[in-house]
């Protein structure tokens, strides 16, 4: 599992965003190396899902950061990052599990391997 974060990059989290980024790539080059035993590969990246405390943290660590694309308010960071969503909410852990239940099904996803699926109303 991954996050957006590493098709768009955020701000103050470099590393973060690099490491995201490599295991993309590494998800579509085991798709291929495992391809010919039948084992499919895919990843799963979502955005701002919540709430919970991992959402708190991140908006809390983002308020602290200094950072010109951030509010020194932890409220209006979180606020910010919900109107940046198409859809205009959260995403649940539901609907993030929804999508791995998809790709873990040999009747609905076999042909399915090698792909990153967006779980991110949009914000992608």
């Amino acid at each position: 599992m991954f996050q957006v974060a590493a098709l768009r990059g955020t701000p103050t989290m470099c590393a973060y965003v690099s490491s995201k980024a490599a295991l993309i790539g590494l998800t579509m080059c085991a798709a291929k190396d495992f391809a010919p035993y039948n084992i499919r590969v895919n990843a799963i990246s979502p955005a701002l899902v919540g709430p919970g405390f991992m959402w708190d943290r991140q908006n809390e660590l983002h308020a602290k950061a200094d950072s010109p694309y951030f509010d020194n308010d932890k409220d209006v960071v979180a606020t910010n990052k919900i109107n940046s969503v198409p859809l205009k909410r959260l995403g649940t852990i539901e609907e993030v599990v929804h999508t791995a239940a998809f790709l873990l099904s040999n009747n609905l996803s076999s042909y399915t391997t090698g792909t990153n699926s967006i779980v991110a109303g949009g914000l992608a």
